[in-house]
């Protein structure tokens, strides 16, 4: 049985010809999609290219003669507010960085991550993609288990569960931070009942951001109260026991804008004032959030910034190096190691040098402090 194992150097199109059995115009014509080659002989070749970990110099040559292409693969299954429908705000602010006559980046949209997965797999397999971008990072998630089994660069926005290869760059907002900053100024204010209405526990990101307020309102002695809030239906159940509750919450954090608005509703039927009787904190800022009356609180979402180091993250996953004038994004260590640091791209054949570096760290800013906050009621 021929041995299909990684090799130390870049596998060739000679590499996959001589696992396959084959002459390299075999393969060449197989790997193009030109007629002439078996149905039988072009799976033996492609199953020898994919244990290989064979793919094209195509992103590095048309770093020179035409853009190179990633894919964002959305999955859409996340009911309402400003984080369920960032992605385009995230393309808009990558679309800064990597350069419009260098690299593209193509976004798809999926119903699931195993139907994400399927498409990456798939699309890897035909070529059309040198690497991939994703998002919305699952607690077990389909896509990052297909991007293990390829050799695939990989962009990961969030924190990908056990980590990932060093073809993977990471770039993460320290959302984190904002949401203990929360803990403390409510603390501060003199709030000793607080509640969170979280996201959906299918996500990392909105665990990490509970455990964080969690932590920094245990550390005042505070404890937190978490109710599910995964869709508004859900949320608003949740809200009208917590709220109409003897012991009820002086204080109530949200993960997102659009479920702030759901506890302003809610607060105003049980004939609660905001923020006299409730204060009410926003994990996600946006127009929205001073629009409503009062104006809400609300964690910063700077997802332009966080797009602008995607963008970066996405060249030197490439290979392609820093773009002229982009700057380092906070947080972001040097790209010795990762990619070029003169921005040099490789030749065809050559890998890019991607080596394990810590993820590029997207500060959130200070608290937005707005009408739907003050001391809690008889302080």
């Amino acid at each position: 049985m021929p041995d299909y194992s990684l090799p130390a150097r870049r596998p060739t199109i000679v590499d996959v010809a001589r696992a396959a059995g084959v002459s390299t115009a075999v393969v060449s014509y197989t790997l193009n999609g030109r007629r002439g080659v078996s149905a039988a002989t072009r799976e033996r070749v492609l199953r020898a290219a994919d244990e290989l970990g064979w793919r094209p110099a195509s992103a590095a040559r048309s770093l020179r003669s035409g853009p190179a292409a990633a894919a964002l693969v959305v999955v859409h299954d996340q009911p309402f507010g400003t984080r369920a429908a960032f992605p385009l705000d995230l393309v808009t602010g990558a679309l800064q960085t990597i350069g419009p006559d260098t690299l593209t980046l193509a976004v798809h949209v999926a119903g699931s991550p195993a139907d994400a997965a399927r498409l990456m797999d798939r699309w890897w397999t035909e070529r059309r993609y040198g690497a991939f971008v994703v998002t919305g990072v699952r607690v077990d998630d389909a896509r990052l288990a297909a991007l293990r089994s390829l050799p695939a660069p990989a962009v990961v926005v969030g924190t990908a569960p056990d980590g990932g290869p060093a073809t993977w760059q990471h770039v993460v907002l320290d959302d984190g931070a904002a949401f203990a900053q929360v803990g403390a100024f409510l603390a501060e204010l003199g709030h000793r009942r607080v509640a969170m209405v979280a996201g959906s526990e299918r996500l990392v990101a909105p665990v990490r951001r509970a455990a964080a307020l969690g932590s920094a309102l245990a550390g005042r002695g505070i404890e937190l109260r978490t109710v599910a809030g995964d869709g508004p239906e859900r949320a608003a159940a949740a809200l009208l026991p917590l709220l109409a509750a003897a012991d009820r919450p002086t204080a109530v954090v949200t993960d997102d804008d659009a479920t702030a608005g759901l506890v302003l509703d809610v607060a105003r039927r049980l004939g609660l004032g905001v923020p006299w009787d409730l204060s009410v904190v926003a994990g996600t800022d946006s127009p929205a959030c001073y629009l409503t009356a009062p104006s809400l609180t609300a964690v910063p979402y700077p997802v332009e910034e966080l797009g602008r180091a995607t963008g970066r993250a996405l060249r030197t996953a490439l290979g392609a190096g820093p773009t002229a004038g982009a700057g380092t994004p906070s947080g972001a260590g040097p790209t010795s190691g990762a990619g070029t640091p003169s921005g040099r791209v490789p030749p065809p054949g050559e890998a890019p040098s991607v080596g394990a570096e810590p993820p590029r760290t997207v500060p959130v800013g200070r608290l937005v402090v707005r009408g739907s906050t003050a001391p809690p009621p008889g302080d």
